[in-house]
C-alpha cells in the first residue's frame, strides 16, 4: 500500500496487476470509525485478487483538508468520488473501475458515476433508505449520544448537529435530504450492480428486475453482520462472509493483465492547509504502519514531535476527528506531530502473529519502531499521547525508551494488564454487540467510546438490571484491585505501577494525566496511587488535569479543544527549560517516507 494526495485529500492505494480498478467511497463520522478497518481489509483482499484499489477521504473529513464549515460539502463529496476514479486511472493505468459505496458512499456514488463510460460496476453496501432517512438516523445518533452528555455552559452555538462529535452543518443536512440514490441510479448505463442492504425488501427486488429488463445485471445479497460491525469502533466484528461476497463479486469482474504503473512523485505527496503541511506515510517493513506526519509551516520547529496513538481501535483520525484537529492546532503553534495506526488497527497491516491488539506487549515495540523512524527524521525526543489503550501503550513504551521525553495519558483505564481487565473488555464487547437501538445511561467499561456509554439495547436492559450492572461493576473493580496488588507483589513483575511511574519520572520523563469528569479512569488512578491519585499528584514531573462535562473519548468539542490546550501549554513549559533547545527544518523534503 502507498499513500496518494490529490484534490486536497488523502488516499491509500493498494497496487495490483489487473486492468480494472476499484474505488471505495466510505462512510462518514461515527460510521467511518466503525467501518474503516472493514473496508481496508476488503481493499487488501481485492488487491490480492489482482484489482488495484483506492480508498480516500471526502473533503473536510478524515485526513482531508477543510472541515464541516466548508460550504457546498455534499457537492464536493460527490465530486471527490469522480476525482478518485480519475486518480486511480492515472496512478495505475487501468481503463475502467468498479465503485464500491458504503453507507454515505452508497448514497452518493450513483450520482458520482452517472454518465461516465469508465465505470463497469457499482456495489452499494448498506445504503440508507434515502437522504432523508440518512439525516434522520444521524439526528437520532446525535440525540442519543451528544445530547445525553453533561451540558457545558460555555459551549459555542452551532448551526447544525453533532453526531458522536462529528459536526454536520445545517446546509449539509439540507442537501443530504435531497438525495435519493434510487432516482440517481442510471439503469441505462448497464452497470453490473451489487446491492447489499442489511435487510432485503421487495423494493430492492423490484430494482433488480428493472436492471435486468434494461439489459443490466443486478445481484442482491443481505449484508449479514451489519449491526455487529457498526456497534462501536472497538467492539465491532468484521463480517467476513459479507466481505468475501464483495471480493468475489469484484474479482469476477476483473480484467487480468499487466497495468501501466505510474510512479508518484514523493516530493509532491504533501497536503497543505492553514498553518500546516502533512505527509501521509506507510512505514515498513511488515507489518506496514500507516500514519500522517503533520509539520508547522514556520521555518524552525522543536526537535520534539507528538506521537498520537490510537484510542482503542479507533482509526488514526481520532474520535470526532480529534487527532486530526489536534495535530493541525499544534502545528499552528509550531509543534510537529504524527498520528498513526498501530498494526492491526485502522488502515495498517495485520500482524502475522495472533495478538490482543489493544494491550498486547508487542505493541510497545511497534511504538518504539515509530520512534526509531522519527529519530532518523531529526526528531530526537517524542511526546507519546493516547486515550485509554493509547495511554497504556505510550506509558509502557516510555518505560523502555528514554527518547520518549513526555507521556500524555488521557482517561487511562489500565496501567497494568491482568485477566480482570480482559474479562471486562470481553463483557463490554458482548454487551455492545447485543444491543439494538441507542439509548442513554450506559455505564462506561474498558475501551468504551461515547457510543458505548450512551446506548443500550432493550434486550440487554431487560436481562441485566441497573442493580445487577452495579454489582458486576463493583466485582470487576475488586477483582482488578486484587489482581493488581498480587502482581505488584511479585518481584518478577518489576514492581508496582507506582514504582514504574516513579522510575519513569526520576529518569526525567514528564507525565501529563488528563481525566474527564466522572470517567472510570479516576477509579483506575485511585487503585494505584490512592484516593484522588494523591501520591501521583505529589510526584515531581507529573501534571494532572481535569476536563469538565465530557465523556471517555472526548465527544464534545470543548473537551477536545481543552485537551489540545493542555498539551500545548505543557510542552511549551517544558521547552522553556534550558535542556530543550533543539530545532529542525520543517520543509516537506525532509519528511519523505522511507522504511524504518
Amino acid at each position: 500500500m502507498r499513500p496518494v494526495v490529490f484534490d486536497k485529500t488523502v488516499g491509500w492505494l493498494h497496487p495490483a496487476s489487473g486492468r480494472r480498478g476499484v474505488v471505495i467511497a466510505g462512510a462518514h463520522g461515527f460510521e467511518d470509525l466503525c467501518s474503516r478497518r472493514f473496508l481496508t481489509l476488503m481493499a487488501r483482499e481485492m488487491a490480492a485478487a489482482g484489482l488495484p484499489v483506492l480508498q480516500f477521504d471526502y473533503p473536510g473529513c478524515g485526513d482531508a483538508a477543510g472541515d464541516h464549515t466548508e460550504p457546498g460539502q455534499v457537492a464536493a463529496w460527490v465530486a471527490s468520488i469522480a476525482s478518485a476514479i480519475d486518480q486511480l486511472k492515472s496512478e495505475t493505468g487501468v481503463a475502467d473501475v468498479l465503485v464500491i459505496g458504503f453507507r454515505l458512499g452508497a448514497l452518493l456514488a450513483p450520482a458520482a458515476v452517472a454518465g461516465r463510460n469508465d465505470v463497469a460496476g457499482l456495489a452499494l453496501l448498506a445504503p440508507p433508505s434515502s437522504g432523508k432517512g440518512y439525516v434522520r438516523e444521524m439526528t437520532g445518533l446525535s440525540r442519543m449520544i451528544d445530547a445525553a452528555l453533561p451540558p457545558y455552559p460555555d459551549a459555542e452555538p452551532f448551526d447544525g448537529m453533532a453526531a458522536a462529535g462529528f459536526r454536520i452543518s445545517a446546509e449539509t443536512a439540507a442537501d443530504l435530504r435531497m438525495f435519493e440514490w434510487r432516482d440517481r441510479l442510471a439503469i441505462s448505463q448497464k452497470l453490473d450492480l451489487l446491492l447489499m442492504p442489511p435487510q432485503v425488501t421487495p423494493a430492492h427486488s423490484d430494482l433488480a428486475e428493472r436492471f435486468a429488463a434494461d439489459g443490466g445485471s443486478a445481484r442482491i445479497e443481505s449484508f449479514d453482520g451489519f449491526s455487529r460491525l457498526m456497534s462501536t469502533p472497538t467492539a465491532s466484528d468484521i463480517p467476513q462472509a459479507t466481505l468475501d461476497t464483495v471480493v468475489r463479486w469484484a474479482a469476477g469482474l476483473n480484467r487480468p493483465g499487466a497495468t501501466v504503473s505510474v510512479s508518484a512523485d514523493r516530493e509532491q505527496l504533501v497536503l497543505e492547509g492553514d498553518g500546516y503541511v502533512e505527509q501521509p506515510l506507510v512505514l515498513e517493513p511488515a507489518p506496514e504502519i500507516c500514519g500522517v506526519l503533520c509539520m508547522p509551516v514556520r521555518t524552525e520547529v522543536s526537535d520534539e514531535v507528538v506521537l498520537i496513538l490510537n484510542a482503542g481501535a479507533i482509526p488514526h483520525i481520532g474520535w470526532a476527528r480529534g487527532a486530526v484537529d489536534m495535530a493541525r492546532a499544534l502545528a499552528r503553534q509550531g509543534i510537529a506531530s504524527m498520528r498513526i495506526d498501530l498494526p492491526g488497527l485502522g488502515q495498517s497491516e495485520t500482524p502475522s502473529e495472533k495478538r490482543q491488539f489493544l494491550y498486547d506487549k508487542r505493541a510497545r515495540d511497534d511504538v518504539i519502531q515509530i520512534v526509531d523512524w522519527l529519530e532518523r527524521r531529526g526528531f530526537e525526543r517524542v511526546c507519546a499521547i493516547g486515550i485509554c489503550a493509547g495511554a497504556y501503550q505510550g506509558f509502557h513504551a516510555a518505560r523502555r525508551d528514554p527518547r520518549i521525553a513526555h507521556v500524555a495519558m488521557v482517561n487511562p483505564l489500565c496501567f497494568s494488564w491482568n485477566s480482570s481487565y480482559a474479562l471486562e473488555m470481553g463483557l463490554s464487547k458482548i454487551r455492545d454487540n447485543a444491543r439494538a437501538p441507542l439509548a442513554p445511561d450506559m455505564d462506561q467499561a474498558a475501551e468504551m467510546d461515547p457510543a458505548a456509554s450512551a446506548k443500550v439495547g432493550p434486550s440487554l436492559k431487560s436481562s441485566v438490571s441497573k442493580v445487577g450492572r452495579r454489582m458486576l461493576r463493583r466485582s470487576l473493580e475488586i477483582s482488578k484491585s486484587g489482581l493488581s496488588r498480587l502482581s505488584s507483589a511479585r518481584p518478577s513483575k518489576g514492581g508496582s505501577v507506582e514504582r514504574w511511574m516513579r522510575d519513569l519520572t526520576k529518569r526525567g520523563t514528564e507525565v501529563l494525566v488528563v481525566s474527564c469528569e466522572g470517567d472510570l479512569s479516576h477509579e483506575e488512578i485511585a487503585r494505584h496511587f490512592g484516593p484522588d491519585g494523591e501520591r501521583l499528584r505529589r510526584m515531581s514531573g507529573v501534571t494532572m488535569a481535569l476536563i469538565p462535562a465530557a465523556d471517555h473519548t472526548l465527544t464534545p468539542l470543548h473537551a477536545r479543544v481543552q485537551l489540545t490546550d493542555h498539551v500545548a501549554r505543557w510542552l511549551s513549559s517544558a521547552d522553556a527549560a534550558p535542556a530543550s533547545t533543539g530545532t529542525r527544518s520543517s520543509q516537506p523534503s525532509n519528511i519523505a517516507g522511507e522504511a524504518p
